[in-house]
């Protein structure tokens, strides 16, 4: 993967109308994604919608989560703690 100065140098060889056509993308994927401010992540807004339906169908009680159980077998395909 080229580093960024390497990225920039290939810029300046395209022509103004390439570098145009460039710049119109890269300002439609950063506008169309939002970084999280803890994590060196981008998240899409479709992506955080969803995030945000799910939460509130969860504080509406209209999904309930999953349970322990449910989770460790998800996560370990097993279940580590016996109540």
């Amino acid at each position: 993967m080229p580093n960024y100065n390497e990225v920039v140098s290939q810029i300046h060889s395209l022509t103004k109308a390439e570098q145009l056509r460039l710049l119109e993308e890269l300002k439609a994927i950063v506008e169309n994604s939002i970084e999280v401010e803890t994590e060196a992540e981008l998240i899409s807004p479709a992506e955080i919608a969803a995030r945000e339906t799910a939460w509130q169908d969860y504080l509406g009680g209209r999904d309930r989560g999953k349970s322990l159980q449910e989770l460790e077998l998800e996560l370990f395909g097993r279940e580590l703690f016996q109540f």
